[in-house]
């Protein structure tokens, strides 16, 4: 074994960092794909995933649960939401449960051209995932969120308001 073997032996932290940023750069390419296929930008694409995970969990979204997941003014997400609704990407629906409040959804479009694009990725992942057993799926869950907790707490805070 050469020296580069040795490096990596005693380094099992770097390995794992190496494979998150492998992952991250696999999301980032997958959203490359997205952009390009919605012809939207980048943080549009984050916007439309949000949305279509949360719908595919079943899970309403307001402006408000934008705001928190991408950390940014309600002013900023609400002029985003619109144009994304301008360009035929988003429509509002009435809250099932808030007669105040609009929910965020894909259009039939939208979730289609997402659908396609990432029909391919669903169907690698899906087979990876059914090879894991109920255990094996549980611990990875469990990881997941320790990591993403981990990233979380990392972060550095807010600056205080004035």
């Amino acid at each position: 074994m050469g020296d580069d073997s040795k490096d990596r032996a005693g380094s099992g932290d770097l390995d794992v960092i190496a494979a998150l940023t492998r992952m991250e750069a696999a999301d980032a390419a997958l959203r490359h794909r997205l952009r390009d296929r919605l012809h939207v930008s980048g943080g549009d694409v984050v916007v439309l995933q949000f949305i279509g995970r949360a719908e595919t969990g079943g899970r309403d979204v307001r402006v408000a649960d934008l705001v928190r997941h991408l950390g940014l003014s309600s002013p900023a997400v609400t002029a985003t939401t619109q144009r994304l609704e301008r360009a035929g990407h988003l429509e509002r629906a009435p809250h099932p449960n808030d007669r105040r409040s609009r929910v965020l959804r894909l259009t039939a479009d939208t979730r289609a051209a997402f659908t396609a694009a990432l029909d391919h990725t669903n169907e690698q992942l899906h087979e990876l995932l059914s090879s894991f057993s109920d255990d094996e799926r549980a611990r990875f869950v469990s990881i997941i969120e320790r990591v993403t907790q981990a990233l979380d707490d990392g972060a550095p805070p807010p600056p205080a308001e004035q």
